[in-house]
C-alpha cells in the first residue's frame, strides 16, 4: 500500500503535525518519553488524583479523576500495553503542562466510552507566545493512536479532549508513551529522506 508524505507529517503555519511516531522521533534533537510504568497503579473505584507529575510534566484534571491503570486493572482495558494514564468518568478533559524549552509533543492517545467505537478528539496546544491551536483527530476506543506536533517556538501547555460530555461525565482520555522535547522547526533533509525511504518501502510491499 502506498503512503503519501502528507499522511505522515504536515508542515504549515500552525506547526508540523505527525501521525507516525518514527517520523516524529526522527525530527527530535532531544526528547524524553513517559510510559507510566514506574508509578503505582490506582483503582478506578478510588478517588483519583491531580496532578500526576512525571519527568517534570504535570498531567491535570479539574475533578482529580486521573488514575494509573493497565490492561489488567482497567474497566476498558487496552490489550497489549503496560500502564497508562486514564481520566476516568470525568466532566473535564486532561491538561498537560510541559517543562520550559520544549517545542515538540507526541503521545499515544485513546479515549471514548463506547467499546470498540471511534471517538473524535481535540488536542489544543498553547504556545508561550499566547497563541493556541486546535487539532482534531479520530481514534478508536480500545486501541492507541499516535499524534504529535512541533513548532518554531516553545509549548507551554496542552489539553487533550476525547469528545466526552460534561454531564454525565463521559471523558475517558487515556495517554501513554508521552514524548516531549526539542525538534527542528521544519522537517530537515534527513527527516524528509527518511520519510521517502519509508514510503518507498511500503510501496514495494504492495
Amino acid at each position: 500500500m502506498a503512503v503519501a508524505l502528507g499522511e505522515i507529517f504536515q508542515s504549515h503555519a500552525q506547526g508540523v503535525v505527525y501521525t507516525d511516531r518514527l517520523i516524529f522521533n526522527a525530527a527530535l534533537q532531544s526528547g524524553t518519553t513517559i510510559n507510566f510504568e514506574s508509578l503505582t497503579p490506582s483503582s478506578p473505584s478510588s478517588t483519583g488524583v491531580s496532578p500526576v507529575v512525571v519527568s517534570g510534566v504535570s498531567f491535570t484534571n479539574n475533578e482529580s479523576r486521573l488514575f494509573i491503570t493497565s490492561s489488567s486493572t482497567g474497566i476498558y482495558p487496552i490489550p497489549g500495553t503496560g500502564q497508562y494514564l486514564w481520566n476516568f468518568d470525568s466532566s473535564y478533559p486532561v491538561g498537560i503542562y510541559l517543562p520550559a524549552g520544549r517545542n515538540a509533543f507526541g503521545a499515544d492517545f485513546s479515549g471514548g466510552i463506547t467499546p470498540n467505537a471511534a471517538f473524535n478528539a481535540t488536542l489544543t496546544v498553547n504556545l508561550i507566545s499566547g497563541q493556541s491551536f486546535n487539532y482534531n483527530f479520530t481514534g478508536q476506543q480500545g486501541s492507541w493512536s499516535f499524534f504529535g506536533v512541533s513548532f518554531s517556538q516553545n509549548i507551554s501547555s496542552l489539553v487533550f479532549h476525547d469528545g466526552g460530555q460534561f454531564l454525565p461525565g463521559t471523558h475517558e482520555e487515556m495517554l501513554d508513551n508521552v514524548t516531549f522535547g526539542v525538534a527542528v522547526p521544519e522537517p530537515s533533509g534527513v527527516v524528509i529522506a527518511f520519510v521517502g525511504a519509508v514510503v518507498c518501502l511500503l510501496s514495494r510491499r504492495r
